[in-house]
């Protein structure tokens, strides 16, 4: 079957057509080669971070038009190579751009007499006014040729790093790659009235460390510093602290980590640079030439970072005015080998604090009231001895059996055998060691209660410290945004004025918290019976989710399951009664007030018997009287013994055991409610603390969510803001409530912690700081208290 004439046409026109859009489409997506020369300062093994923003900054805005290619080219800083490297370039007919990275590099091509090809220098760390021709002073004036001006603001540096010290005596330390460059040429003058000395780093950092002269006052690093480890520069910043030299760097990141004093802020400039320079490439792949390019970064700050954690260490302060121009890191990291985590301040506590010595000092006193007590029962011997002189009337009188001066030696027993009072007193005086070890035993755990409590005050109060520190930044970035849109007149300084109005609040605020941060340190110190300005540090690994992390799983999921919480509840209630030394405190109170009424009782009827015995023996008799002459008795000084038993039974006492035996039964009745009131105050405290923490635990999961939806929401207003689709108020309100939904957060998981101790002290156990053991036995009593 042969088709049709018209399908025929029809096949044939769509065939026809599909050729013409094929040919149409390829010729319209074919793209126009773009290839770029990279020539850079950086050795080829070094991290080529710069490098690899330019290019993914230029394929971002440019490879939907342009096939790219790139080539790079690593110099490791030789000039030589450098510019071997620059005309290679410029000869190779298959490179479009020159793109230069690094101040050498920059510097070289800059010195170009011509520059046959679109070139760019990424940082321009010296002017070229030399060279320029620019009437408008905007573009280089250099056929051919952009820079972008260098973000780092050495000349600022060196006068803020004078303002810093107060010094007139500053050293600057240069790369020796540098050297070519003579930058103490060609930098402009120090700041009036201070003297700079230039010195190149040497091969180690301990090495240039020796050459700095001793009367230095101030560091200035112009340099990165890469070619040292990250530890050589730890141990550098290390060194120059301990000489009380503060260190002004070139890169705030990871610099002040490492332990420089301050830098301004460059790494939001250094982001800056590769989006620049692929809008360079647009502009220039699109015709225009490269002199008339604008080289400057309007958006560029010199916003001063301090890292307080030097400052401490130094013991150099800047004065007010740098300090409320500045950024401030690590605020609150004193300097102090002093370490501190929670069960270290305990012990302290406990070693320390002045009310727990008292107690432990009247346990030991009732101690030895339980010996005096049994000394009533053990044998007495005493021995005696006695001199006298008589009269001779007397000695007359006496018949011989004394003289005018008498020497005489004599001993005592006795024995206590049965005696109801003493034996009650033992008993009694046992049970109120008893009753006062509680006593010491509570002691303890307030101590405990107090210590962790100031202890999490303080982590409170340090978290929220660091919030607002963070705040502090954010509005200075939300301040800077505000300038950049004043000065591209987008908007009004109106903008300025309110951000600047928030950022001064925001000082303040974190100002104040500073100062409470040091009364709740004075408290903990004071807790601990320390200097009450004593400095120290937390212990790192000191963070909330691994205190929540060492909390029981079953305590916490009891927490969270409301139908099991009532019955965790009760066996709280139990665990306080089993536990808590208030109440076998009064329990053993109660057991002496029986055993005294007991003894009341026994004094109507029980006897007290003794034994005694008595020994005299005459030492020496002087000028006796004669004795009578009796037939067959001999009188003279002879020794002498008796012994004998006591009985004695009470039969009348005045009424007084009656009113004894009725004082006792009313003190013991009064202990008797007593304890009943304090069943229901201890059954009170545990159950509130109980619906506390159960409050305080989901807070937490709230006010973290909450924190959670203003950080997005910060970031979605912030960038509508800087393009300028909501007004600043609008800002404004998302930034506090961030930091309203942060402090939120912060206080929630702190009073947790906090409540969760105060749980532990009304059921007279801490388990969160018991052992594993102690842990696994609470867990199977109230498994057993759940299956009754």
């Amino acid at each position: 079957m042969h088709p049709s004439p018209k399908s025929v046409i029809q096949r044939l026109f769509r065939f026809v057509f599909g050729v013409g859009f094929l040919i149409g489409w390829t010729q319209g997506t074919a793209q126009t080669p773009l290839r770029l020369a990279i020539v850079s300062d950086a050795a080829q093994q070094e991290n080529h971070l710069l490098e690899e923003a330019i290019k993914t900054e230029v394929r971002t805005l440019l490879s939907s038009r342009y096939r790219l290619e790139f080539t790079e080219r690593y110099t490791h800083a030789d000039t030589a190579i450098i510019r071997s490297a620059i005309a290679e370039v410029y000869a190779d007919q298959n490179v479009d751009v020159l793109i230069g990275v690094g101040v050498l590099t920059g510097d070289i091509i800059a010195r170009q007499r011509k520059h046959p090809k679109p070139t760019l220098s990424s940082i321009q760390l010296l002017g070229v006014e030399r060279n320029t021709t620019a009437p408008d002073q905007t573009g280089s004036g250099m056929y051919n040729y952009t820079y972008i001006q260098s973000p780092f603001y050495v000349q600022a540096g060196l006068k803020a790093l004078s303002e810093i010290c107060r010094c007139s005596k500053l050293v600057v330390l240069t790369p020796p790659n540098l050297a070519a460059l003579h930058l103490e040429d060609q930098f402009p003058p120090a700041p009036s009235g201070t003297e700079v000395r230039w010195i190149e780093l040497k091969a180690s950092l301990a090495q240039t460390a020796q050459e700095i002269p001793s009367d230095a006052e101030g560091i200035y690093i112009l340099s990165a510093l890469n070619p040292y480890s990250p530890e050589e520069i730890r141990t550098f910043f290390s060194t120059l602290t301990d000489r009380k030299l503060p260190t002004f760097s070139l890169l705030d990141v990871p610099m002040l980590g490492y332990g420089a004093y301050a830098a301004f802020s460059i790494e939001e400039n250094l982001r800056k640079i590769p989006r620049r320079i692929a809008l360079n490439v647009e502009r220039i792949a699109g015709g225009e030439n490269a002199m008339h390019l604008p080289v400057q970064i309007e958006s560029f700050s010199n916003q001063l970072i301090i890292n307080m954690q030097t400052v401490n260490k130094t013991g150099l302060y800047p004065n007010w005015t740098v300090l409320d121009n500045a950024l401030l890191v690590n605020i609150n990291q004193p300097n102090s080998s002093n370490v501190l985590s929670l069960k270290s301040a305990i012990a302290l506590g406990i070693q320390n604090n002045l009310g727990y010595k008292i107690e432990a000092k009247q346990t030991e006193i009732s101690d030895k009231e339980v010996d005096l007590a049994r000394s009533n029962y053990l044998p007495r011997l005493d021995v005696e001895s006695n001199g006298f002189f008589l009269d001779q009337n007397t000695v007359n009188s006496a018949f011989g059996t004394v003289g005018t001066f008498n020497w005489t030696a004599g001993a005592t027993f006795s024995q206590l055998i049965v005696s109801e009072p003493a034996m009650a007193n033992i008993a009694i005086q046992k049970l109120l060691y008893e009753s006062q070890a509680q006593a010491q035993k509570q002691s303890e755990l307030d101590v405990i209660l107090e210590v962790s409590q100031r202890y999490f005050n303080y982590l409170q109060v340090l978290a929220v410290a660091d919030l607002q520190n963070n705040n502090v930044k954010a509005v200075h970035h939300n301040l800077q945004i505000a300038k950049n849109k004043e000065s591209v007149g987008y908007n009004g300084a109106s903008d300025v004025h309110r951000w600047q109005t928030e950022l001064d609040l925001a000082k303040t605020e974190l100002y104040t918290t500073n100062a409470q941060l040091k009364a709740v340190r004075y408290q903990l110190n004071e807790a601990l019976n320390r200097p009450i300005d004593e400095v120290f540090v937390i212990d790192s690994t000191e963070r909330f989710d691994r205190f929540v992390g060492s909390l029981n799983e079953v305590l916490t999921g009891m927490i969270q399951n409301q139908g099991n919480f009532e019955v965790f509840s009760d066996f709280m209630v139990s665990e306080s009664r089993r536990n808590l030394p208030e109440l076998q405190q009064i329990q053993w109170a109660i057991s002496a007030q029986e055993r005294l009424l007991r003894s009341n009782k026994r004094s109507f009827y029980l006897p007290t018997v003794g034994f005694g015995a008595n020994y005299d023996y005459p030492v020496l008799t002087v000028d006796p009287s004669e004795p009578p002459p009796l037939p067959g008795i001999e009188i003279g000084n002879l020794p002498s013994w008796n012994a004998g038993f006591n009985v004695s039974i009470p039969i009348l006492a005045g009424g007084s055991r009656i009113a004894e035996q009725q004082r006792t039964k009313l003190g013991l009745q009064q202990l008797q409610v007593q304890e009943a009131e304090l069943n229901n105050l201890l059954e009170l405290q545990v159950r509130s603390n109980l619906e506390l923490v159960n409050a305080s635990y989901n807070n937490i999961r709230l006010t973290k969510s909450a924190a959670e939806a203003a950080e997005k929401n910060i970031a979605i207003v912030q960038d509508l803001y800087e393009t300028g689709q909501v007004d600043v108020i609008t800002l404004v309100d998302a930034q506090n409530a961030l930091l309203g939904a942060q402090l939120n957060a912060t206080n929630a998981s702190f009073e947790f912690m906090i409540d969760f101790f105060a749980l532990q002290r009304s059921i007279g156990q801490f388990t969160y700081l018991g052992t594993e053991t102690q842990r696994a036995e609470f867990l199977q009593r109230f498994m057993e208290f759940k299956t009754k």
